[in-house]
């Protein structure tokens, strides 16, 4: 009974793991690249690899409404049913924003589970210090938590005006939409 049990875990394991491995990525990105582009946001110049479980990026410039938003050096994406992930690394925003916050961000990660399937999380770090984003599906809100460095707190004081400080110096921003 035991070995029953054992035999139909490790095929269940296999099948999830051959269908995670077989999903097919580069179409999914293609479909998610076309389901953006009526918002005005258009990814180019890179170049995608299927890395068996995950899709590699490299290179990618994001444009928004035609006007050259960041270039991203590498984006690692997990489609696994369960928990989805895009780990982005080396984003460098475009100098248009260096008037709001500061261009270099070292990492951000997305993650959505099924866990928490209502909300899509988000956390980064870069020169602007650490981020925590929360958007919640049904309520359509979204709650950016911000621990700032030095030099946007030095740097960007106009920018952390608007967002509300809290009592352990981090500074929150609601919205709903």
């Amino acid at each position: 009974m035991v070995r029953r049990i054992f035999v139909f875990f490790a095929y269940l394991f296999f099948f999830l793991l051959a269908l995670m491995y077989f999903t097919p990525k580069l179409s999914v990105y293609y479909f998610l690249e076309e389901q953006i582009k009526p918002f005005g946001v258009v990814i180019s110049r890179e170049s995608l690899t299927d890395k068996g479980l995950t899709l590699k990026i490299e290179h990618a410039s994001i444009s928004a409404k035609s006007i050259e938003s960041a270039n991203i050096a590498e984006i690692d994406i997990g489609i696994f049913g369960l928990y989805n992930s895009a780990e982005f690394q080396d984003i460098k925003l475009s100098s248009a924003a260096g008037a709001f916050v500061p261009l270099k961000i070292q990492n951000a990660k997305i993650v959505h589970s099924v866990l928490d399937p209502l909300h899509v999380n988000a956390q980064a770090l870069g020169e602007f210090g650490e981020a925590a984003v929360s958007f919640d599906i049904m309520q359509k809100a979204v709650r950016l938590v911000l621990k700032p460095s030095a030099l946007m707190l030095r740097n960007y004081q106009s920018t952390l005006r608007n967002l509300k400080k809290s009592e352990n110096g981090e500074y929150v921003y609601d919205k709903n939409f």
